[in-house]
């Protein structure tokens, strides 16, 4: 599997990632990161970061993990822990680690941080293969 073309395909293919602005940087087998740079556009009324910032990072990220086996997959089930308010924040960084990988389910535990590796977000994200090559 070429994960740096994987990386690409993912990041120019992901209209709505495009536009929060997430960026995946690196994929293997079972692991996937991301970043994102802060802008004011995606904080909520008290300045924080929005929830859904987070929940779209770490879904984004999961599956993208979930692919690196080179098969196309669709989210089944999520779960998030918003832990701490991202306030004057300036990166996160999101990684995502498999617990478990059956024939059909794929599960991922999922951590975002700020540039100082502070954790703010905890979540558990399960993918379903679609049992379809991911076209490289």
């Amino acid at each position: 599997m070429d994960y740096e073309r994987l990386c690409r395909i993912r990041n120019e293919q992901n209209a709505f990632g495009n536009l929060v602005g997430v960026r995946i940087v690196e994929i293997r087998e079972g692991y996937a990161r991301s970043e994102l740079e802060v802008r004011r556009e995606l904080s909520n009324p008290i300045g924080s970061l929005h929830g859904g910032v987070y929940f779209t990072m770490a879904d984004i990220t999961g599956g993208s993990a979930a692919v690196a086996y080179g098969e196309q997959v669709t989210t089944v089930d999520a779960d998030i822990r918003y832990l701490r308010p991202g306030i004057g924040i300036k990166k996160v960084i999101c990684e995502a680690e498999e617990i478990k990988k059956g024939k059909q389910l794929f599960v991922y535990r999922v951590d975002l941080k700020d540039e100082k590796g502070t954790l703010l977000s905890a979540g558990t994200f399960t993918y379903m293969s679609l049992h379809k090559a991911v076209e490289l």
